[in-house]
């Protein structure tokens, strides 16, 4: 691995240029994210709404629905040693 003691205006310019490119992914990423959730909550209020004339469509509609608000996070890992216990 090669070191370097000073730095040159090509490697602080490509080091910014890396960090802006960076900063602009990462809020793309936050703006497509956080547009998705939006439109999945809008989603949800929409299907709770539903009034159908037929009645096996509302229940579909209705069991969708119980089985995607009542499911709780799971939680993915395993706690540190101690930590559930109580002092």
């Amino acid at each position: 691995m090669e070191v370097q003691a000073h730095t040159t205006p090509e490697s602080r310019q490509a080091l910014r240029k890396y960090l802006r490119d960076r900063r602009m992914t990462t809020s793309i990423h936050q703006t497509i994210t956080m547009q998705t959730l939006n439109d999945l909550e809008e989603a949800l209020r929409l299907l709770q709404g539903v009034q159908h004339p037929s009645e096996s469509w509302v229940g579909e509609i209705e069991a969708y629905l119980d089985r995607r608000l009542a499911q709780r996070p799971r939680h993915q890992g395993t706690p540190l040693p101690g930590l559930a216990e109580e002092g």
